[in-house]
């Protein structure tokens, strides 16, 4: 039988008059991604608020992980499954559903306890999905199936959609990451460490469309360079769900140095400083890039530099609009969806990192921004920017 992977798409279905231009972009990723992967063109059509995507003749059961890791990470995608195309004549649908069941249905030992039968159909066909439910059940019981009904929450669910003249039909349904079509939403800049926040702000903002350029403050020769190969490897990893990215590696350290020993500039107040400076440096690459904002991790509260004082001395700084989508989030729920994305393994790793070098021992948690302005004036800020700047690597990871 003809197998297919059917794809629904969740918000973009809400776009309404633009809706054809998400529908497109979620449909160039299916394409770009399958292909790359598997070597072979792949016929992708768009029927109904729905994908069809037709698999090779070879395809079989075991191959399914290897097309669900790279749907998994396609955002739009709202939930995906592997169906068998079979006839629109419900009794003959019946038939090949029962020749076609797992293994592991027909198991006495692995078979579950309760199942029922899910439809969903075209709205021009004669019959209801509750009736077309319970003649799909009615012939699985009397060929034997071995399993009792139950309508709410079964172990085995038989899943039908009926369009385009067929019935397609599966027995899992794979839940996809949601959100908006990759790189449908313009530029934004994130300011990316090696820590758990930046990372998971960075996915968050990617889900919702953006295409995201990273930007990397590096104290080396200050730390060692394995902040830096821990970023690397964290930017790869989120290069999987967007089109074209790009990482900025800016040299900070002697910067923050040349803070730390000015002497007419208080201690408590380096950290925003600090802070300031990396806006203004991601602004300027924003303008460069022609991106519309910039990304941080902040979370309300978490440390002195997120204080509500020091979050408006600090974004004071950017001229541009700053997205932190972490920013009402428990740390708890921060390092959930670290671990479910992946990158917490890596952004646990011991690393002496830019942020904590030439710290204050008691920074400032109440910053009064003409205070702030006052001490700036102090450094020679425009050389500055443009020294680092110049400094700065770009390092190219176009996975995709």
């Amino acid at each position: 039988m003809r197998r297919f992977i059917i794809v629904h798409y969740g918000e973009i279905g809400l776009k309404k008059a633009n809706i054809e231009y998400f529908v497109e972009k979620l449909r160039k990723r299916l394409r770009v991604l399958f292909e790359k992967r598997f070597k072979r063109n792949f016929s992708i059509k768009h029927s109904l608020s729905r994908f069809l995507i037709a698999l090779p003749g070879d395809f079989t059961y075991g191959q399914e992980e290897d097309y669900a890791k790279i749907l998994y990470k396609v955002f739009g995608i709202k939930n995906f499954k592997f169906v068998y195309e079979g006839k629109i004549d419900i009794e003959k649908l019946s038939v090949q559903i029962w020749e076609n069941l797992p293994a592991f249905v027909r198991d006495p030992d692995s078979k579950p306890r309760t199942f029922r039968v899910r439809v969903k159909r075209s709205m021009i066909l004669p019959f209801k999905s509750i009736e077309a439910e319970r003649q799909i059940g009615a012939c699985l019981l009397r060929s034997d199936i071995g399993i009792k009904v139950k309508m709410e929450n079964p172990e085995f669910v038989v899943d039908v959609e009926f369009f385009n003249n067929h019935g397609y039909f599966s027995f899992k349904k794979y839940d996809g990451p949601c959100g908006l079509s990759a790189n449908s939403q313009g530029k934004l800049v994130s300011l990316i460490s090696a820590g758990i926040d930046s990372p998971v702000a960075s996915y968050m903002m990617m889900k919702r469309g953006a295409r995201v350029i990273f930007v990397h403050f590096h104290g080396y020769p200050y730390t060692d360079k394995a902040e830096s190969e821990h970023v690397r490897e964290l930017v790869k990893m989120l290069s999987d769900y967007q089109f074209d990215t790009k990482l900025y590696l800016v040299p900070f350290g002697q910067f923050q140095k040349k803070i730390s020993t000015n002497l007419d500039i208080p201690a408590k107040i380096r950290t925003v400083i600090y802070r300031r400076l990396m806006l203004r440096i991601a602004e300027l690459i924003a303008k460069s890039e022609k991106a519309r904002g910039l990304i941080t991790g902040d979370n309300f509260g978490q440390v002195a530099s997120q204080t509500p004082e020091n979050i408006f001395a600090i974004h004071e700084a950017s001229t541009i609009p700053i997205y932190q989508p972490l920013i009402g989030f428990d740390k708890e729920d921060i390092i959930g969806l670290a671990e479910k994305i992946g990158t917490f393994e890596i952004s646990k790793l011991p690393c002496k990192d830019t942020c904590g070098m030439f710290m204050p021992e008691h920074p400032e948690i109440k910053a009064n921004i003409y205070d702030v302005r006052e001490y700036e004036k102090l450094l020679p800020l425009g050389e500055w920017l443009s020294d680092i700047l110049k400094k700065s690597e770009i390092v190219n990871l176009d996975c995709n």
